[in-house]
């Protein structure tokens, strides 16, 4: 319409403008490295905010490293500086898909299994927490059958770390292993059943259960999903290859 001439597309080509106003119902990008997709995302969320007057909270985008996604806001902040419109950003939902699953988590702790003042486990403090805990994995019936009871501890607590995040993160029915014939599957269920409950005694979380316990807070709580799906209007999800 008349009010898309006055927005600014700065040096975006005609694509990347069909990519920018075309803003209600799916839109697939598909561009190769240097084609200018952060520069497009970044005069996409400008054309949202002042052009369409959407709330940034109404915004999610997911990128795939935090980095991106600082540099992302600090973009779309500095492009706006210029045009003198001041807008706070700190609402608007961005950020890997980790982090935006931890801050929806946050927002409703009470509605998760998690406590207050978790402490978060990097890859390296989840294996040494299995490590420090070995002797409780070995003494689950059949374990000897999962794990050759040579190999080191520490091996064992990096095998274990691989099965615990490969179960998870496909919501493999645990409950359902653990009702199997095979001895070793439900060996695997105990292992994966241990660690859990290691997390929950401790008040501890991994980068893999961000991500269930979040899934878990939208399916079990269906008042919290509508309100989610009410406040976030606009999902952007950059890099989706992952």
């Amino acid at each position: 319409g008349e009010n898309d001439m006055a927005f600014d597309f700065g040096n975006a080509n005609e694509a990347q403008n069909k990519a920018i106003i075309t803003t209600e119902g799916p839109v697939l990008i598909i561009a190769g490295p240097g084609t200018g997709k952060t520069y497009t995302l970044v005069r996409r969320i400008i054309y949202l905010v002042k052009e369409k007057g959407v709330n940034p909270k109404e915004i999610m985008v997911s990128t795939f490293t935090e980095k991106a996604a600082k540099e992302l806001i600090t973009r779309i902040s500095n492009e706006l500086d210029i045009v003198g419109v001041n807008i706070d950003f700190s609402e608007m939902y961005i950020g890997t898909f980790h982090s935006i699953c931890l801050r929806v988590i946050k927002e409703h702790l009470e509605a998760t299994t998690v406590n207050k003042n978790y402490r978060m486990l990097d890859q390296f403090d989840k294996k040494y927490c299995i490590f420090q805990h070995i002797k409780q994995f070995k003494k689950i019936e059949h374990f000897d059958k999962v794990f050759d009871k040579q190999i080191s501890s520490w091996m064992m607590a990096e095998e274990i770390s691989k099965i615990v995040d490969s179960l998870l993160e496909e919501l493999i029915d645990i409950e359902k292993m653990k009702g199997d014939d095979d001895d070793r599957i439900v060996a695997v269920a105990n292992i994966v059943e241990m660690y859990r409950s290691i997390l929950k005694e401790q008040n501890l979380i991994d980068f893999t259960s961000i991500q269930t316990e979040a899934y878990a807070l939208l399916v079990n709580h269906p008042e919290i999903l509508k309100d989610i799906r009410t406040q976030i209007r606009y999902i952007m999800v950059d890099e989706y290859q992952d």
